[in-house]
């Protein structure tokens, strides 16, 4: 494996998340969402549970490594967070977010909400979040297990527009134009999650709708409706 952090896939949540975010942050941000792929890939791909442990294990020394500024992996010896000012990954949360995940996926399948709740969480502090009271983290957090579970199966749209709705009154319209690429993309797993798209035209439309969702956001007007 290079240095080369990938990118998502055009036309994914993930990109739009990415295309919305501030141009000095994405490479933190590309690389936050590639981290969180390796490190919960034994549960996301259904690994062997012996060979997801092991990844895991291997994981945790590296996260260990990198609070010492000791990263064996490529994607940590590069510094993308610092060349912009964001702040350092919190790989520790990350890590424990998918030693959860693995630990329930047996009882649980499919895992990985736990995942994306921490990696939610993370790329707010990288988006200039400022400091997150306990409050304020779970309730990204529960933003990132939505977009998790949307992304899981259909459901109507106004079970998704319910669930979101008391979410971004507690969200605060403030802090939405800094959260506006994590409501893209939940705002976009909601809308994949509603049965009924045109596949033919769907790249298209989720263009527009996500140009909508973060120009609502930037003014801290977006509502669920």
């Amino acid at each position: 494996m290079n240095g080369a952090v990938p990118t998502p896939p055009p036309g994914s949540a993930r990109y739009f998340a990415l295309l919305y975010a501030p141009r000095p942050r994405r490479p933190a941000l590309a690389r936050l969402l590639a981290l969180a792929d390796e490190i919960g890939a034994g549960v996301t791909r259904g690994l062997d549970h012996d060979v997801a442990h092991a990844r895991l294990a291997w994981w945790q020394h590296e996260a260990g490594q990198y609070a010492l500024a000791r990263s064996q992996h490529p994607w940590l010896r590069t510094r993308p967070d610092e060349q912009s000012g964001a702040p350092r990954v919190d790989l520790d949360s990350l890590v424990q977010a998918a030693a959860i995940d693995l630990a329930q996926a047996l009882q649980r399948p499919p895992g990985g909400e736990r995942l994306r709740r921490a990696v939610f969480v993370a790329a707010a502090q990288l988006l200039d979040a400022g400091p997150l009271p306990s409050a304020l983290r779970e309730s990204i957090g529960e933003l990132g297990a939505l977009s998790w579970q949307w992304e899981q199966a259909p459901l109507s749209a106004t079970v998704t527009s319910a669930a979101l709705q008391p979410l971004l009154a507690r969200l605060g319209a403030a802090l939405q134009p800094v959260l506006a690429p994590l409501l893209v993309w939940t705002a976009l797993a909601a809308r994949h999650a509603s049965p009924g798209k045109a596949s033919l035209r769907r790249a298209v439309a989720d263009n527009i709708h996500a140009w909508n969702v973060a120009r609502r956001a930037a003014a801290g007007s977006l509502t669920s409706r």
